[in-house]
């Protein structure tokens, strides 16, 4: 395993072959812990793809500055586009635009002892961010735009300015996904579920980093998710077929200490956390290794090499009060709407009925030959502003009888 050792800001690239795995929400409570030792940490959505690394930190992000602040799909065009325009520049010109902390949105919580934990979006989710992703032309961007050297200085950047950099790649095999697992990290967690299809591609992809890039001493740290505990049986087979496969990536590591880590490792499935977004940090109370939050402070423990081993306490109180704030509120079933209107207004109650269809609530109404002469005197019960609603002019009736 490579050296460690050095002051220098860590930058850890979360990776899997196959989506599904819980990679996304290992890397935001990874972080959240981190920050809770008073560690400066930043967290990046590199996964251009599918982002979605934003809502496990939703009660502390304003969504409007979100929004407004340029992502990683605008640092690179906005760099790719200033490339092709002159040729002739200074040696400090890509500086200016490898620059993380414009890019970058701090959460709205008080860590202990200078901790911070700041977010780097995938880019602003507008009508062009789709365009502007399949527009990269990786090829030219790295041959002929310097990308290179780009990713070289954006690197450098977030180990000055953080003490870990946690990265979200995309899934798959792709430039992106080199970029985040080969270009960038210092340390590569390899995050895979026990079929074989996930167990294979995370094994290549750790080959491919130990053989074809071992000049980059990048430490590779195989990571078992999802691990349904009511199977034990077949779940102790995986784990001894995925370290199998793995084959000697720890071999520098004794007997003893390669058992301690495929011991700890292993990230078990909750089924409370396949519902919504929330934070094992907030959701689990602390100091229980049986926990989802155990599982994640053993994996920031093999990340950090020991540094960090756990959360930093926080009072009940405040763990039950944010953990309500991740939780969905339960939505009271649409309820039926009875209409009576005369028949002149015919016209006014299709026009209610069919804007408050789509809201799955129904409309009742009279038949016609249920309508009494009282009935027809009265006005619509209901009128919806969402919409503009139909107009004509009302004429009033001409009254029985002679003048």
């Amino acid at each position: 395993m490579a050296d460690d050792t050095s002051t220098d800001g860590k930058i850890v690239t979360f990776y899997s072959f196959k989506g599904g795995t819980g990679r996304t929400m290992a890397l935001a409570n990874v972080a959240w812990i981190l920050a809770s030792t008073g560690l400066k940490v930043l967290v990046v959505d590199w996964d251009l793809d599918s982002p979605g690394l934003h809502r496990y930190f939703h009660p502390f992000l304003d969504p409007a500055k979100v929004a407004a602040t340029p992502g990683i799909i605008e640092l690179i065009t906005d760099y790719a586009w200033d490339a092709t325009q002159v040729a002739d520049r200074s040696t400090d010109w890509i500086r200016d635009y490898a620059q993380i902390l414009p890019h970058a949105v701090s959460l709205n919580w008080e860590f202990p002892d200078g901790g911070t934990l700041d977010f780097v979006s995938a880019g602003r989710q507008n009508r062009d961010y789709s365009s502007a992703v399949t527009a990269i032309d990786w090829d030219n961007f790295y041959d002929r735009l310097g990308g290179g050297q780009f990713f070289d200085t954006l690197r450098a950047d977030m180990k000055v300015h953080y003490d870990y950099t946690l990265i979200d790649s995309r899934t798959g095999l792709s430039d992106i996904a080199d970029i985040c697992t080969v270009h960038l990290p210092d340390i590569l967690v390899d995050c895979f579920t026990l079929n074989d299809q996930s167990i294979d591609g995370a094994a290549a992809i750790a080959r491919n980093v130990e053989q074809r890039y071992h000049y980059r001493h990048i430490r590779v740290l195989p990571v078992p998710m999802r691990i349904d505990e009511a199977e034990k049986d077949k779940a102790d087979v995986g784990l001894s077929t995925a370290r199998s496969r793995f084959g000697g990536l720890h071999e520098s590591m004794g007997e003893y200490e390669a058992n301690d880590y495929w011991a700890s490792v292993p990230i078990p499935y909750k089924p409370f956390y396949a519902f919504e977004e929330t934070l094992a940090v907030f959701g689990d109370a602390p100091r229980s290794p049986t926990t989802l939050l155990g599982a994640y402070e053993r994996l920031t423990t093999a990340i950090t090499d020991g540094r960090v081993r756990a959360l930093q306490a926080m009072s009940e109180e405040t763990r039950l009060t944010y953990k309500a704030a991740f939780i969905r509120p339960r939505q009271p079933p649409p309820g039926d709407i009875y209409l009576s209107y005369v028949s002149e207004d015919r016209m006014w109650a299709d026009w209610i009925a069919a804007v408050l269809a789509p809201r799955e609530i129904r409309v009742l109404r009279p038949s016609s030959a249920a309508r009494t002469p009282s009935a027809e005197r009265r006005r619509p019960a209901a009128r919806s502003r969402s919409s503009r609603p139909p107009t004509r002019s009302r004429r009033r009736p001409r009254e029985s009888g002679t003048r």
